[in-house]
């Protein structure tokens, strides 16, 4: 059943990319200057991070957060009628050669990514972009039209979604060929599954360890992805191999590696990460 507001959000898609851009200005300056979302939890994060700022250097990433926030916004509805032709050229890949050279020796890939610049359209373009049968975890939405209209939007072009609860599970009965799953893995667990904490802006932080156990358990590969903005509405994807055989490492060697990348992605654009997630609310 579709709700009255699915075909506004489908229309409001077919605008044209640089009038949405002018519609996420004014929703960044309107969070920024009067709703003030959630801004004292992200002031107090990049002040975590970067204890060193100044107190207008803190406020301009803060700015820049909300603009990248609302770009991911309006790109993402933007995404319900995006062609592929124009997905492909504003979502493009580095070095496509290691994702080749992986699938040509049957292994599959664990790919960790962060809520980074437009992460949604990196996973929209992921199964355009490489060989593999492209699959990610995904928390179902409580409204089941919105959860079902959010699948729809996300699986446009070949991506296959499969429910965080259902990850073992799913994982290990899948029968594709040399498989590639991505997984965002820069939230934080909750308190009660606490197993380990990873060295995150010089902080030991609660971190999930589930791409790692899964990369080993399934003998995936481990590539990081570096995403880029290159200007307003155009991305790069650069691959950087974590792991190729994941059982060769010790315990939680290959969660402080990505953790890492991650944490050196933002420190080169401070204001595209998701600043307003409760990273180290349990401490």
């Amino acid at each position: 059943m579709k709700r009255w507001w699915h075909p506004l959000a489908y229309g409001f898609s077919l605008l044209p990319t640089p009038f949405l851009h002018l519609l996420s200005s004014l929703t960044a300056w309107l969070l920024f200057y009067v709703v003030k979302y959630r801004r004292k939890v992200i002031e107090e994060n990049i002040k975590r991070a970067f204890p060193k700022l100044t107190t207008g250097e803190s406020l301009q990433y803060t700015k820049h957060f909300y603009r990248n926030l609302t770009d991911v916004l309006f790109e993402f509805l933007k995404g319900q009628s995006i062609s592929e032709k124009e997905l492909r050229q504003r979502v493009i890949l580095n070095n496509f050669e290691i994702f080749e050279e992986l699938y040509q020796k049957d292994r599959g890939v664990m790919v960790v990514m962060g809520h980074y610049t437009n992460f949604e359209w990196v996973a929209l373009a992921m199964p355009l972009l490489v060989p593999n049968p492209t699959f990610a975890v995904y928390g179902r939405i409580k409204n089941p039209e919105t959860n079902e209209w959010v699948v729809k939007l996300r699986e446009r072009f070949g991506l296959k979604l499969f429910s965080m609860k259902d990850t073992y599970k799913f994982m290990l009965n899948n029968s594709a060929k040399n498989p590639l799953y991505l997984f965002m893995a820069d939230q934080a667990p909750h308190k009660g599954k606490i197993k380990y904490r990873a060295p995150f802006f010089n902080t030991p932080t609660p971190t999930h360890i589930g791409a790692e156990n899964l990369a080993k358990m399934c003998n995936l590969s481990m590539i990081f992805i570096h995403v880029k903005r290159i200007k307003r509405g155009f991305y790069s994807i650069t691959p950087e191999i974590i792991a190729e055989n994941p059982n060769e490492y010790p315990n939680y060697q290959l969660t402080d590696m990505h953790v890492a990348a991650l944490e050196k992605l933002i420190k080169e654009e401070p204001a595209n990460w998701l600043w307003s997630h409760k990273r180290w609310k349990n401490l």
